[in-house]
């Protein structure tokens, strides 16, 4: 049914080395029933596990990632859009979450969490790990402003159409009050309908042109959501529900879990824990409902 109603849609992009069954356990563990969960194919292979994922949940789509998109950066952020697009070509959700393949959910309720922060202020269209990190730090945009500044000077005539896009929301943004590489950290954040649909409807995540982008792909989502005239809103900090870090998690799994986190990212590593050993402690929380694990 075309703009269906759903409580969330989630997108999640899918590469060759994801354990992408298993983050989606988690998602439909803990998210609301009204809901539509869409995986970006990055691989081209996921048609060969298409029936564990139906047998996960029959709320769940798999896409191909749009052609000419390759690798991270602004390629990612084209498979992103298009994932958005997706969405918003046939359902009408309260919110969107975008989740990499190595983030996990942790426990319920993101929905109303997010749904309560946005309500405090109608103007944030974005909730992320934004101006502090978990540990209550904060968080140094300065790299991904000198990537924009390098992108809309001399060396992004490389790929002049890119250029000229970049150039373009850079400069609606700032009219906003944009501060140069402000972003939410790309592995989980969340935007409002309002948000998302304003982008669309602009035919803003219809931009091939930005795939050759340095940019990351949270930096340019950033920089477009301000530049349709809405704000980020911290989500990410101490006492916040996405515990996240770029590399690896940022406490011990046991942690996480005790303090109520909702989603973090990344599995990859913790100390000495490779990822099957976390992925197999945050699987036994969900199939159990307990906290335990292997001590810090």
């Amino acid at each position: 049914m075309r703009n269906r109603p759903v409580r969330i849609a989630v997108v999640i992009p899918a590469g060759l080395h994801d354990d992408i069954l298993d983050t989606l356990a988690s998602v439909v563990e803990y998210t609301d029933p009204s809901r539509i969960i869409v995986v970006i194919d990055d691989t081209g292979t996921l048609a060969e596990t298409s029936a564990q994922v139906r047998d996960l949940s029959g709320d769940i789509a798999v896409i191909a990632a749009p052609p000419r998109a390759p690798g991270a950066y602004g390629g990612l952020w084209v498979k992103l859009a298009a994932g958005y697009t997706w969405v918003l070509d046939r359902f009408r959700p309260r919110i969107i979450l975008r989740m990499d393949a190595d983030a996990l959910m942790l426990g319920a309720g993101i929905e109303a969490a997010a749904e309560q922060a946005l309500a405090r202020d109608p103007g944030t269209g974005m909730l992320g790990s934004y101006r502090i990190d978990p540990a209550g730090e904060p968080r140094d945009f300065s790299p991904a402003a000198r990537i924009l500044h390098a992108e809309e000077g001399l060396r992004g005539l490389v790929h002049p159409r890119c250029r000229s896009r970049v150039r373009h929301y850079a400069r609606l943004a700032r009219r906003n009050g944009y501060i140069p590489g402000e972003h939410a950290l790309g592995a989980a954040y969340l935007h409002s309908y309002q948000a998302a649909r304003d982008l669309h409807q602009a035919g803003w995540f219809r931009e091939p042109r930005l795939a050759p982008a340095s940019l990351g792909e949270d930096h340019l989502m950033a920089m477009l959501t301000i530049a349709a005239g809405y704000r980020i809103g911290d989500f990410g900090g101490p006492a916040d529900p996405l515990a996240l870090r770029w590399r690896g998690l940022p406490a011990h799994p046991s942690e996480l879990l005790a303090a109520g986190k909702l989603i973090t990212h990344s599995v990859r590593s913790w100390g000495d824990l490779t990822e099957r050993q976390i992925r197999s402690i945050f699987a036994e929380a969900r199939a159990t409902g307990s906290i335990r694990g292997a001590e810090p």
